[in-house]
């Protein structure tokens, strides 16, 4: 009996390392299929991945050289299709990039969907384009043709006018030569009727409540001013009612000048210019010696120096003098 103990043993263990032997193999051959069965999976997105990216590359190629076909001498035409094939190229590039990963491989063939609907939307649009264009240029070349009838019609009606337009010519130069010598003629007569002015004064007042102006010469206490002359005879103008235009020039040079007050600007017939004017004066001239005085009022805002006063008749200089303020 106490042989047979390690024999017992012995077959003990052998019968254990077999069952691990067979275990561990088992392991291994399970492991060895789960991996295989790992490859072929990879092995399978990878075909499919490269069978989507050549296929986008020839989706993509095609959708450009129909987009090309569809091209004519139209420029806007033209630039619109550019447009549309970079914004294949562009949707292009995304579905690339989906492509990198399998796990995107279901959104990526949805996009080629997209991109092949987004084709046949732009060779719609794009046909439409084409038809209204045929239309359009239909329509120009009648316009054209109607152009082109109505321009004979008017190089007739041009020869025919051509007589007329001479003869218009030919007129309206008499009539610029009239006009000019009638203006030449009313500026003679102007000048000639302008009525000289003489004993031309200016004064500075201010005002007194209940009294009258007192005259001032300190610039700073004068309210208004007052110009008076008298008319000279004139047997050129004619009899009536006359306007004297006063100018009232401040030391500075510049002209006083308040519309509210009766500024306001007339020509100066001798050089053809618009000058400003202070007030007004009227005189009913018969063509004798008639007294007539205007007012400017300013009141504290007079100048010290010496004003130069101006009198204007006809759009003609007829008298001047000068007011000194200290």
């Amino acid at each position: 009996m106490a042989d047979n103990r390690p024999n017992q043993n012995l077959k003990a263990l052998v019968i254990v390392a077999i069952l691990a032997l067979l275990g561990g193999n088992v392991y291994q051959f399970v492991t060895n299929n789960s991996l295989r069965d790992d490859n072929i999976h990879k092995e399978a997105e990878i075909t499919s991945l490269d069978s989507a990216k050549v296929e986008l590359e020839k989706q993509y190629q095609e959708s450009v050289a129909e987009l090309n076909s569809l091209k004519s001498d139209n420029e806007e035409l033209n630039k619109s299709i550019e447009v549309q094939k970079e914004e294949l190229r562009l949707q292009k590039e995304k579905i690339a990039i989906l492509l990198k990963d399998s796990k995107n491989l279901k959104l990526a063939k949805n996009e080629m969907t997209s991109l092949r609907s987004k084709l046949e939307e732009y060779v719609a649009e794009i046909n439409k384009l084409k038809a209204e264009n045929d239309v359009l240029t239909t329509s120009n070349k009648d316009l054209t043709e109607q152009k082109d009838n109505l321009s004979k019609d008017l190089e007739k009606k041009g020869a025919e006018n051509q007589q007329l337009n001479d003869a218009n010519a030919s007129l309206s130069a008499q009539k610029e030569a009239i006009n000019k010598e009638r203006e030449d003629l009313s500026r003679k007569y102007n000048r000639a009727a302008a009525i000289q002015v003489t004993k031309l004064d200016a004064t500075g007042y201010q005002n007194r409540e209940g009294k009258k102006p007192s005259s001032k010469s300190k610039a700073s206490d004068v309210d208004f001013i007052e110009v008076c002359f008298k008319t000279s005879e004139n047997m050129n103008s004619d009899a009536g009612m006359e306007k004297f235009y006063i100018r009232i020039i401040n030391p500075l040079g510049e002209t006083e000048s308040i519309p509210s007050e009766g500024s306001g600007t007339l020509t100066n017939n001798a050089t053809g210019t618009q000058i400003k004017y202070s007030t007004v004066a009227m005189a009913d001239s018969k063509n004798e010696e008639v007294k007539a005085c205007g007012k400017f009022a300013n009141s504290g805002a007079m100048q010290e120096g010496v004003c130069q006063v101006e009198v204007n008749n006809k759009g003609y200089l007829v008298g001047t003098t000068t007011l000194k303020l200290k």
